[in-house]
């Protein structure tokens, strides 16, 4: 979809643990429409916060990764050119957005910022059937989809949830186990023929508890212990997406109880629709 927003400028966010919303595009030259590299862009909110900065490349190309979405303003300096500032522009929901901004070295009240894409996430049936959506509209916890999986490859389940906030793994023997320092030092149950539950040393502020969160595969509950690290539940080619609550104050109601008290990591696998 292409669009035309009043006012100019360039930006991009830090990169954010997980990939999400994104904003991508070039800072041109008003009157040449050539790239303006070394431009610096700063990103604003609608407060007049800072969420990131960069530099425009050779071509003037950038991009930058929110780890929100919400409207965003953007400032762009170079030396030779008046300083930018666009109006608000608006980016949804794992949204990405292209755009072309046009800079000048005269005066300029301001300049065309030129939207030239709009790429939405697809919307999956199983996904809006679970609740998924309303979910991660609502920004309690954290969503992995299908699509960040994809940019890794490589990693399995366990090192793809270590890059979520607040998240950390512990690792023993082949086995791997995403849990909350924030809930205290995970301790997997004793399985049978485990030999003993698993333990180490508390990570620096834990609460000294011993927790590893639940687990549920599509709604269903599945065993998370010495026999079955997280890895053994499903691959992540498998997987449409994933939520993660790390403390009782963020899970829904429906995985509430005592059984979240050291968090719920709730995984949704692909259904063909």
């Amino acid at each position: 979809m292409r669009r035309i927003l009043g006012i100019a400028s360039v930006f991009t966010l830090l990169a954010a643990p997980l990939a999400a919303q994104a904003i991508r595009g070039r800072v041109v030259d008003a009157r040449t429409g050539e790239g303006v590299p070394e431009a610096a862009v700063t990103a604003l909110t609608r407060e007049q916060r800072g969420a990131g900065q960069a530099r425009t490349d050779a071509e003037g190309r950038f991009s930058f990764q929110l780890r929100a979405p919400g409207e965003m303003r953007l400032r762009v300096d170079r030396a030779g050119y008046r300083q930018t500032l666009t109006e608000l522009m608006p980016v949804g929901v794992k949204e990405t957005v292209e755009v072309e901004v046009s800079v000048s070295a005269a005066p300029l009240a301001i300049a065309p910022l030129r939207v030239t894409a709009r790429v939405e996430a697809p919307r999956r049936r199983s996904l809006e059937l679970s609740g998924f959506y309303e979910r991660e509209r609502r920004g309690i916890g954290e969503f992995v989809r299908r699509e960040e999986l994809e940019l890794r490859p490589s990693q399995n389940l366990a090192q793809v949830l270590s890059r979520v906030p607040g998240a950390a793994v512990l690792n023993v023997a082949a086995h791997q186990y995403v849990y909350f320092p924030r809930n205290g030092l995970p301790s997997v149950p004793q399985g049978q023929g485990s030999g003993g539950s698993l333990s180490s040393r508390p990570p620096r502020g834990a609460s000294g508890g011993r927790c590893l969160p639940t687990l549920y595969l599509d709604g269903v509950r599945m065993t998370y212990d010495a026999q079955s690290d997280i890895n053994a539940i499903v691959s992540p080619t498998q997987i449409e997406a994933v939520e993660v609550f790390r403390g009782p104050s963020e899970v829904p109601v429906q995985w509430g109880g005592s059984a979240a008290r050291c968090g719920v990591i709730l995984i949704w696998t692909k259904h063909e629709s």
